[in-house]
């Protein structure tokens, strides 16, 4: 069994985590993706989580496909949708295996974990998203920096319950997160691959994607518990990259 089998799992039974409502941050996120698209538009999700994006970019007219593959999450998104009013396809599915349909969609979006693999687990999820947009579409991909994870190694916000710490693979330029639970059961941590965008570029070569944009995203300075929601690209702990498809 790969490792982010039972982290995914057991990380969406702490309660709080993504079976929650929906957070003006995601609201924001949808509306920005919104005004970038520019029309009501075909839209899948990976890794979609609890559904607050997916339901998010639903009420903003979006015809929205989500992908999950932790029944927890899958059934909350449905619930979400339902409590919003909104329709929304929901798929228990691994977007390494899932059929979808060819040139179909005019945006792939994946929040907060990309990486999970190797750099050749992550050019096969790129060709397959090259595959399922249309010729104009877009990616929109969360990419954890190097920087951010490097100097967060030994701290990390505490959740009750748990105790949590960040490290850094400098060798593999991973982060890890490990969630130690109060009651003595077994760790579990997740391991990320951190590209910065010189690194994204290498990585893009050969998918059929190419990099158009760079949005900057956020830091959390642990120590006075505050999160800034955009800071220059050197200190931000993502950014996300805006994919097109190589144009032949």
């Amino acid at each position: 069994m790969h490792w982010s089998e039972s982290f995914y799992a057991r990380q969406a039974e702490i309660p709080g985590m993504y079976t929650t409502t929906i957070h003006s941050s995601t609201h924001a996120l949808a509306a920005r993706v919104n005004a970038h698209l520019g029309r009501p538009s075909q839209v899948l999700e990976l890794g979609s989580g609890g559904g607050q994006f997916a339901v998010a970019a639903a009420l903003k007219g979006h015809d929205v496909t989500a992908l999950e593959r932790v029944p927890l999450l899958v059934e909350h998104t449905r619930s979400l949708a339902r409590e919003h009013g909104t329709p929304l396809e929901v798929q228990q599915a691994d977007f390494y295996t899932v059929r979808l349909p060819e040139a179909h969609y005019d945006a792939v979006c994946y929040w907060d974990g990309f990486g999970v693999g190797s750099d050749d687990d992550q050019r096969r999820l790129l060709r397959r998203v090259a595959g399922w947009l249309a010729p104009a579409g877009r990616m929109y991909l969360d990419v954890y920096t190097p920087w951010y994870w490097a100097q967060a190694a030994g701290n990390a916000p505490q959740l009750p319950g748990f105790a949590r710490d960040y490290g850094f693979d400098a060798d593999g330029c991973r982060m890890l997160d490990t969630y130690s639970p109060d009651d003595g059961t077994e760790p579990f941590t997740q391991s990320l691959r951190c590209y910065s965008p010189a690194d994204l570029r290498l990585l893009l070569q050969g998918t059929g994607m190419t990099l158009a944009e760079l949005w900057p995203g956020g830091s959390y300075d642990v120590q006075a518990g505050v999160w800034t929601p955009e800071v220059p690209l050197a200190q931000a702990m993502t950014y996300a990259a805006v994919l097109r498809p190589v144009v032949s």
